[in-house]
């Protein structure tokens, strides 16, 4: 992705704490941003470890931060670490300040404040009244030391989703000019479905699934708030028949050799977790699937869920998945699957039966699933391309004469 035109000179830098693959979602959205506006992103780490030395590109400059436990943590920051920081953005022209309640927001609004720069605030789902509710009084007091003045400072707070904003609405400022809370869904590519034969006999092969049996696929991270082990619960009380569960993931609070643990003994030849995969071999497991499956607690975005849409699998998500609102239906369905009124594993029991019979062998069955293919590829083609993501956030980067209604 190339940067538009008019923001080719836009000095931009990513505010955050920790910046590393094993935070799955956030850690590729802060890229996606920085890859839209051609910025850079400034972390701040723990000092006792090593972030991957492979993701330490020219773009990212790294900021070890030392002493307490609250600074290893990031609720404060030292001088030397805010003074290296300084010296880091000195040129900015925006900053970016991903995820909250840790001090780089604070920081951020301090620099820009000092330094006549603009900064927006990117909460990461960090409002959401489940998220709040954790650790909630701790939170509350950062809100009202911190976090209101984060967010009422800043020029933009942009959200993933609609259901997103609509729940953060509560913290954030109300006098503020239409300009200053943005929807934007991050993006991801639409991948050539060519050699989706080849995959779907390779992946067979390699895992001892029978040709003829669907895959139902769960991709993301191995934790309890992805509800992994309700699935297998789930899919195996369902038990479809002629399909296999396969749970790919790197491991979070869950390990996949937990996981495989858990999984019934009559069922472990239908149930494969296969660990983390990336790359290639990711690929070519999104295109032997048949659907797709995440009972999460809460996803504000979900970019496994988008990408799903984007290979044309049906879907089935849990209430938690703000991006199901704004998905095409129709009499109160999604063209593209299930998105379940509850989390009871009845309801989960329910959309896996009627997923397997959408692939059954008479005429109607076939064209009602090939139609929940192309609506969510339709979509997310429409919706999440990198362009109309770049397109977004350029536009918001633009001067405006009312700074937002500031």
């Amino acid at each position: 992705m190339t940067p538009s035109e008019p923001h080719e000179a836009l000095r931009s830098w990513n505010v955050c704490v920790a910046h590393a693959p094993q935070h799955a979602g956030l850690y590729r959205g802060i890229e996606d941003f920085r890859r839209a506006l051609d910025g850079r992103i400034l972390s701040f780490d723990d000092a006792r470890r090593t972030m991957l030395a492979a993701d330490d590109r020219r773009w990212v400059v790294r900021l070890a931060c030392s002493g307490t436990p609250l600074h290893r943590r990031f609720h404060l920051l030292s001088q030397i670490a805010a003074r290296n920081a300084e010296a880091a953005v000195a040129d900015a022209d925006l900053l970016i300040a991903h995820s909250m309640f840790r001090a780089h927001c604070a920081w951020t609004r301090d620099w820009a404040y000092r330094h006549g720069c603009r900064y927006w605030a990117v909460p990461h789902g960090c409002l959401d009244p489940q998220g709040m509710a954790r650790r909630g009084i701790w939170k509350r007091l950062w809100m009202w030391s911190q976090g209101t003045a984060f967010l009422r400072d800043a020029e933009r707070a942009i959200f993933a989703t609609q259901r997103e904003l609509d729940k953060a609405r509560p913290w954030l400022p109300k006098n503020r000019g239409r300009y200053y809370a943005a929807v934007i869904h991050w993006p991801v590519p639409l991948p050539a479905l060519d050699g989706r034969d080849r995959a779907r006999a390779e992946v067979r092969r390699r895992l001892g699934i029978p040709d003829d049996q669907r895959i139902l696929l769960f991709v993301g991270r191995l934790h309890s708030t992805k509800r992994v082990r309700e699935t297998v619960d789930a899919f195996c009380a369902a038990d479809p028949t002629g399909c296999h569960l396969v749970i790919v993931g790197m491991d979070g609070d869950l390990t996949a050799a937990q996981v495989a643990a858990a999984v019934p003994a009559e069922f472990r030849r239908r149930v494969r977790v296969v660990g983390e995969m990336l790359g290639t071999a990711l690929h070519d497991m999104w295109l032997a699937a048949d659907g797709y499956i995440s009972l999460s607690m809460k996803e504000n975005f979900g970019y496994s869920c988008a990408e799903a849409l984007a290979y044309g699998l049906p879907v089935i998500l849990s209430p938690g998945h703000d991006l199901a609102a704004e998905l095409p239906m129709e009499d109160g369905r999604l063209t593209c699957g299930w998105w379940l009124p509850d989390g009871r594993k009845s309801s989960a029991m329910e959309a896996i039966a009627e997923w397997i019979a959408a692939f059954g062998r008479n005429d109607a069955a076939t064209a009602r699933g090939r139609a929940m293919q192309t609506a969510g590829r339709e979509w997310a083609a429409e919706n999440l391309s990198l362009e109309r993501f770049q397109e977004r956030l350029v536009s918001l980067a633009a001067p405006r004469i009312d700074r937002g209604g500031r």
